[in-house]
């Protein structure tokens, strides 16, 4: 709980800081929603021409992206500290992160608050909202609690991967880096049904970067997709908890191999 109270007051502290300059308050939120907008353009778009995608509607697909888009935003809300991290080993700011009585990983995480997060946070909660009272998942009890469950799930298996992705600098120690934006551009993909794509991609989305499991997967056992089960919609934790032990070794590792900047 000490722990919990420290990261929340330095990110609220981050978040009065940011509102201070309202310029760039505005056009954060502003940006990030029209971000969004131009996803739901293109599904307006395709939606017109044909009923159906892999067999969902364009409700439920509007399910997936919410979830995939609200859990994200939590993560750039509160948790986006994990991009500076090439900086900080490339100037041996990281240093300073080691020496103080705090976990190094917490306070890297807890190091950046965007709050364009905001802006797609007001957009992912509506595409949820729209999604489910306009699909039958709105017809069982448990949906609603299995949704923010996927939602919050997918915004700690976000942070996870985003620390592995951006870990590389401990192992790759240059000034830039393919591997984290080639990690989190796979999210974009979980924001459609899983069985449009061919076998390896479901196999990537699913067991190494699963962010099926927070998305497709939940949703599925919401709507009763024909083959689902209700203990799917278990899955956000298990992708969660498996994204969490899998960041925490890495980060581990990682920490051992570090000398200090320049090596």
């Amino acid at each position: 709980m000490r722990v919990l109270r420290i990261f929340l007051r330095l990110q609220l502290t981050q978040l009065r800081a940011a509102v201070q300059y309202r310029g760039d308050f505005w056009i954060g939120i502003v940006g990030a929603v029209l971000t969004q907008a131009s996803a739901l353009v293109f599904l307006v778009s395709y939606f017109s021409q044909v009923e159906l995608l892999g067999g969902w509607t364009a409700w439920e697909v509007l399910i997936l992206g919410g979830i995939a888009v609200t859990g994200h935003s939590l993560t750039e809300l509160f948790a986006d500290g994990m991009w500076t991290l090439r900086a900080a080993v490339s100037d041996g700011s990281f240093d300073r992160v080691l020496v103080r009585p705090l976990s190094p990983a917490l306070q890297q995480t807890a190091s950046l608050a965007s709050i364009h997060g905001l802006g797609g946070l007001g957009s992912g909660l509506a595409m949820l909202i729209a999604g489910l009272v306009n699909s039958s998942a709105a017809t069982s009890w448990w949906s609603v609690p299995v949704i923010v469950l996927a939602v919050l799930c997918g915004g700690v298996l976000s942070v996870c991967l985003g620390l592995i992705g951006n870990s590389i600098v401990f192992w790759e120690p240059a000034a830039q880096s393919a591997v984290p934006m080639v990690v989190m551009s796979m999210r974009d993909l979980a924001r459609f049904p899983l069985n449009v794509y061919n076998a390896g991609i479901r196999v990537v989305l699913t067991y190494v970067l699963p962010y099926a499991l927070v998305t497709y997967v939940p949703t599925s056992a919401v709507l009763h997709k024909p083959g689902s089960h209700g203990w799917w919609a278990l899955s956000p934790v298990i992708a969660a908890a498996a994204g969490f032990g899998f960041a925490a070794l890495v980060w581990r590792t990682g920490i051992r191999r570090y000398e200090g900047a320049g090596h």
